[in-house]
């Protein structure tokens, strides 16, 4: 099955994409419907509401200096309505998110916001979708998000005009005028309709606190122009902010605090409480200071109106805030607890009926809905109230419990094949001399146990077959848990056909370097100790011959060990030192005694003199960005025969890669690339040879030490920030083809070191690619279990990325050593005679 190169990517990438199935897999529980109201002899707390979403507000600035700054909205809160402040439960994740959060009342996951990226966002079940009627001043991005929002002619709605280009406070103007307008055209038509919502988006920037008076002017005047419009005084108001910017860096707060300030019909004034409270005065005046996620005001707002909340919401409806009756409240809370209900109920059926239920099962579920019919029934609305209230948080843990559940364990099936793949690979690696006496033993004694192992593989997958089918487990999820019996199959027909594998001590050193290398992931000292090790045990006969190369290589050697302490420098805006590696990239080649031809200068020199310019001065940085472009794309398509072919390539490689830095970066790449160029020809000249395991060793280690000496994955964050100030430039289409260089120009100039000093390594390609196989899938193992989907993007990007990126490198290595034979061990080379090369 594995006979040849293709197969082995083929299963390489398998276990990736199903990776990426498991984290990009939706969790929503499908299609629900939402809840029947009971018609009461009340009507609801309010017949329309109207929401301000004020962006940038924090509720620092808005309760600061008791309230001074908005001083007419005090007025209102010191004798109406609650003041309080919202949190989002977890991360925000893009820019509409806490709109999301605060209209549907449930909070994005990544996974949700990657797949919006990958395809069009669908649209989600909002309270615009339970009221009979609902208008909005927004964006055309938060229209598309809810369709459901009402735009009829005669009512002329209105979205920003594609004319108003101002400033954030123009634009806050703009958007009340077009509502005031709105307001006194046909708007009195809805004065006896009721479950109405307005949302009225004012968009901006963290406000000053001169800017906080104007902002609650505006709000103040929309409020009056409403109490105008519907006197009958049944129209609630809320005015809230979003939860800031989506959240990339590591440093984060969950307690992104948004003020709210809920007043109007049906709202409850509480003037004191235990907890939390605020200054409202300058007498002193202690009001209490509500505390509450986004989407419980999800609830909040739903009751208000009287309609079902959102189908997907995970709000719980606050106790006390509601001015009516202890029957309505009851009836509202027991609506918004069958609402939870319902999504913990298809979350459950989704999964195996015999799996452990822990604190929530079905029984559960009917006893709560027969115990809470029976104390409406008995009238016992302040026992339904707490009854309801007291199961919600319940239901919403089971969910939490049911949506993680299949994600534990298709990782679970993952690592098993996994497993199945190292082993797999250890069967392919070329037996040494010393292990094949013990591997002709190995062969006897194991043939009766393979037999007993295909038995046992066989029987599990059609008993794991049976019960997925009976427990109608989502086809993705049967996929992935039936993966790991494809690569033990796959394990157990190389095992049968009896190959001589290499015995463990030959794997040891194997082993101890991709364990090495694994540490650099999390410390990046780890691997520069590895490195000193490696490189000092692999030219340990150097020691005994001492020359100038010799401590020219052992300078190189600790002074790179001795960066690893320094800073990360990738990510880092230093032009001096930027200038520098511009100079050490021509100054290389004469040092070293290179002589090159003139077209190689011609072709370098101008662009680095570009580079230099753009440093210093940045006239026209277009220009520098088309001949970085150009020169690029030179080096892709120009095929030069050269008998320096790798210091040819050395150079250009050296400039290019000088194109896509900030700091001192290509100074320690072109060092690590002329201690490795030392070290390899001090070899030569021992007459020592490179097998395929050396080899493979020499390109993991100094490929990953490549990438950890000036950084980590996190640090692709920071770079992506300043990539504008690279003589490539940012450009929306381009910027992933800039990082990736930035990322693999290091591993194909090692390779075309290797490659220049040992052309006989292009016959070792398949044993050189297997060792690399299988170190990196070891190393992929562990990493996948450190993949999140929670915390910020910087988090979570950075440890996919370490995972993807460790998984493919063997790809990526074969795609550059293909590269680097049509580059560097061309076959006219070959032709010619040793004593010309």
């Amino acid at each position: 099955m594995l006979d040849s190169t293709r197969s082995f990517v083929l299963f390489q990438l398998l276990l990736l994409f199903a990776v990426v199935l498991i984290y990009l897999r939706s969790t929503y529980p499908g299609s629900l419907e939402p809840q029947e109201m009971e018609h009461l002899k009340e009507p609801p707390p309010a017949d329309r509401l109207v929401v301000l979403v004020r962006d940038g507000l924090s509720a620092q600035s808005f309760l600061a200096n008791r309230c001074t700054n908005v001083p007419l909205l005090r007025e209102l809160f010191l004798h109406q309505g609650l003041v309080g402040i919202s949190r989002p439960e977890t991360i925000t994740y893009h820019s509409i998110s806490p709109y999301i959060s605060l209209f549907s009342g449930f909070n994005e996951d990544a996974a949700s916001v990657a797949r919006g990226w990958l395809g069009t966002p669908a649209s989600i079940d909002s309270i615009f979708d339970r009221c009979k009627r609902s208008f909005a001043w927004t964006t055309t991005e938060l229209i598309s998000r809810f369709p459901k929002i009402e735009r009829p002619r005669e009512l002329s709605f209105e979205t920003y005009g594609e004319g108003v280009t101002k400033s954030c406070s123009e634009m806050e103007d703009f958007v009340c005028r077009s509502v005031q307008r709105f307001l006194g055209g046909g708007s009195r038509l809805l004065l006896n309709t009721t479950g109405v919502i307005f949302f009225i988006h004012m968009t901006g920037v963290e406000p000053s606190c001169e800017s906080l008076q104007r902002i609650q002017e505006n709000v103040w005047n929309v409020y009056k122009s409403f109490e105008k419009t519907f006197p009958d005084q049944r129209t609630a108001y809320l005015f809230t902010s979003n939860l800031g910017d989506p959240q990339t860096k590591s440093e984060y707060s969950l307690a992104v605090e948004s003020p709210f300030f809920l007043w109007g019909s049906g709202v409850n004034h509480i003037k004191s409480m235990p907890g939390r409270s605020f200054m409202a005065n300058e007498a002193g005046l202690r009001l209490p200071l509500h505390v509450l996620n986004t989407p419980h005001l999800t609830a909040l707002m739903s009751a208000l109106l009287g309609v079902p909340p959102p189908v997907y919401s995970r709000g719980m409806l606050p106790k006390g805030m509601l001015n009516a009756s202890l029957r309505y409240e009851a009836n509202a809370m027991l609506i918004n607890a069958k609402q939870l209900l319902a999504q913990a109920r298809r979350l459950r059926e989704l999964h195996p009926k015999r799996m452990p239920a822990f604190w929530l099962s079905f029984q559960m579920m009917d006893n709560f809905v027969k115990e809470s019919l029976a104390l409406k029934k008995q009238r016992r609305f302040r026992a339904l109230l707490d009854y309801s209230c007291n199961y919600m948080p319940v239901l919403i843990k089971g969910m939490d419990y049911f949506k993680d559940y299949y994600r534990h364990v298709s990782i679970t099936a993952v690592s098993f094949a996994g497993i199945a793949w190292i082993y797999c690979l250890r069967c392919h690696l070329t037996v040494g001399k010393k292990c094949r006496n013990l591997m002709e033993i190995q062969e006897v004694i194991s043939s009766k146990r393979l037999v007993y192992a295909r038995g046992f593989h066989r029987l599990l997958i059609g008993v794991l077959v049976i019960i997925m089918m009976l427990e109608r487990i989502p086809l993705v999820v049967q996929a992935i848990l039936l993966i790991p019996s494809l690569y033990w199959r796959t394990t157990l027909k190389i095992l049968g056909e009896r190959p001589k594998m290499v015995c463990r001590k030959s794997l040891m050193s194997t082993a101890l370097l991709a364990l090495i290398c694994l540490g650099g992931f999390f410390r990046r000292y780890i691997l520069a100790v590895g490195y000193l090790g490696f490189a000092s045990y692999n030219n340990r006969e150097a020691f005994k011959r001492r020359g100038h190369q010799f401590y020219l290589w052992l300078l190189l050697l600790l002074g790179l060990t001795f960066v690893s302490a320094l800073p990360e420098s990738l990510g880092c805006s230093q032009p001096g030192a930027l200038m520098f590696s511009i100079f050490l990239t021509v100054l290389r080649p004469l040092a070293c005694g290179v002589y090159l031809n003139l077209l190689t200068w011609l072709c370098n020199i101008p662009v680095l003199l570009a580079a230099l310019e753009y440093i210093l001065i940045g006239w026209h940085p277009w220009i520098m960005y088309l001949v970085s472009w150009i020169y690029l794309g030179f080096l892709v398509l120009w095929q030069r025969r050269n008998l320096q072919a790798s210091e040819v390539f050395f150079f250009d490689l050296s400039t290019l890669y000088t194109l896509t830095c900030t700091s001192y970066e290509s100074v320690v790449i072109q060092m690590l690339a002329m201690e490795l160029q030392l070290a390899l020809r001090m070899k030569l000249k021992r007459n020592e040879s490179i097998g395929p395991k050396t080899a493979a060793h020499y390109i993991l280690v100094y490929s990953w030490y490549s990438l950890f000496i000036i950084g980590s994955f996190p640090a692709f964050d920071d770079f992506l920030d300043i990539l504008h100030e690279t003589c490539f430039g940012y450009s929306p289409l381009t910027y992933g083809l800039v990082m990736v260089l930035k990322l693999i120009l290091p591993w194909l100039l090692v390779l075309c070191i290797m490659a220049g000093n040992y052309k006989s390594l292009a016959s070792y390609e398949q044993q050189i690619f297997v060792r690399l196989l299988l170190m990196n899938s070891a190393m992929s193992l562990v990493l996948l279990h450190g993949i999140t989907n929670v915390g910020p993007w910087r988090d979570i990007l950075s440890r996919f990325a370490e995972f993807a990126v460790a998984h493919v490198f063997p790809l990526v290595w074969l795609l550059l050593w293909r590269l680097t034979q049509l580059k560097v061990g061309s076959k006219w080379m070959s032709q010619l005679p040793n004593e010309l090369l």
